[in-house]
């Protein structure tokens, strides 16, 4: 093991700190004084991090973020900070606030240069600042502080009204293209297990659907994506054609489907594969998706979090972390 980790262990501490959006003084602080690191450290002593060590960095930036003290969480395993975070995000209203992304950071450096473009109809900026983005930043800090936050914003600008339509139409193909893109990135094994992605009929929106897409591609698992605005019933039968382990789908607008329960019920009812929820109206459907039998997964980490256990309890191996 210690192999395998000395092998990973490859970004020093300026990489870390830019990909997890921590200064490197406070990630030696952490590491000293809390032990909530411990990277490994090259001929020349220098330290040097993997990708589960930035990942890591990453998770404990958000719960102290949200008020906690790093002494508090320091000693907490990878699955109590994910579990953490979910609940930290799990009350939040149906439009919950995007993930915190410090100001001075590379990556929120990156996502001002999106939200310029989405603001300036500037679809070719946009399109060269996600490939940068993409390029400069681990596949999860991309997703965490770039791709979410800026999603957020086009969800939030389009249910308020605020998001001309023309702003909408040039932005949604080109985020949709680079997810697709993250998506296509990855290949699973032969003996991987699968999961079918899709957003529930009335649900149009598909770019969390895309979200959850490239989350379980880049944890090794087979992705069979099938869109939006499905009836449960279709979802159902494409589920059984394909022998899925699991379902995810994503709900954003509307929040307040009666339908929603109904469809939930079909496909719980119907398809012995675990249904899990997510998207930010999770929330407002969080009774239905209970009575349904399917688990809420309002949050990336947490979806991760429920497909690594899903992996584990069918004895496939999983690959355990984010990779590009």
């Amino acid at each position: 093991m210690e192999n395998r980790k000395n092998q990973e262990a490859k970004h020093p501490i300026q990489v870390a700190a830019r990909r997890s959006g921590l200064s490197p003084d406070v990630i030696r602080v952490w590491e000293r004084r809390y032990q909530a690191i411990s990277p490994t450290r090259s001929g020349t002593n220098r330290r040097l991090y993997n990708d589960e060590d930035i990942e890591r960095l990453l998770l404990l930036s958000q719960v102290t973020a949200a008020g906690r003290r790093i002494g508090d969480v320091a000693g907490l395993d990878m699955e109590q900070l994910r579990e953490m975070v979910w609940e930290d995000r799990s009350a939040e209203v149906r439009l919950p606030a995007p993930v915190r992304v410090d100001a001075g950071s590379l990556p929120a450096r990156h996502l001002s240069y999106c939200i310029k473009a989405v603001s300036e109809l500037d679809g070719e900026t946009l399109e060269s600042s996600l490939n940068h983005a993409r390029a400069a930043l681990a596949p999860i800090v991309l997703m965490e502080q770039v791709m979410m936050p800026l999603m957020h914003l086009i969800g939030e600008r389009w249910y308020t009204g605020s998001m001309r339509a023309a702003e909408e139409h040039m932005t949604t193909p080109i985020v949709r293209a680079t997810l697709w893109s993250l998506k296509n990135s990855h290949r699973a094994e032969d003996n991987a297990p699968e999961l079918l992605v899709a957003t529930p009929a009335g649900q149009r929106h598909e770019l969390g659907a895309l979200m959850a897409a490239v989350v379980a591609a880049s944890d090794g698992w087979r992705v069979t994506y099938l869109g939006s605005d499905l009836p449960a019933t279709e979802i159902a039968a494409a589920a059984v054609t394909r022998n899925v382990s699991a379902i995810a789908l994503s709900v954003t607008y509307p929040s307040d489907d009666p339908a929603i329960g109904g469809e939930l019920n079909i496909l719980t009812g119907t398809v012995p594969a675990v249904v899990l929820v997510g998207g930010v109206a999770s929330a407002a459907y969080r009774d239905g998706i209970r009575r349904a039998g399917a688990i809420e997964v309002p949050t990336t980490a947490v979806l991760r979090a429920e497909l690594r256990k899903l992996r584990a309890s069918s004895g496939r191996p999983g690959n355990g972390a984010l990779h590009g």
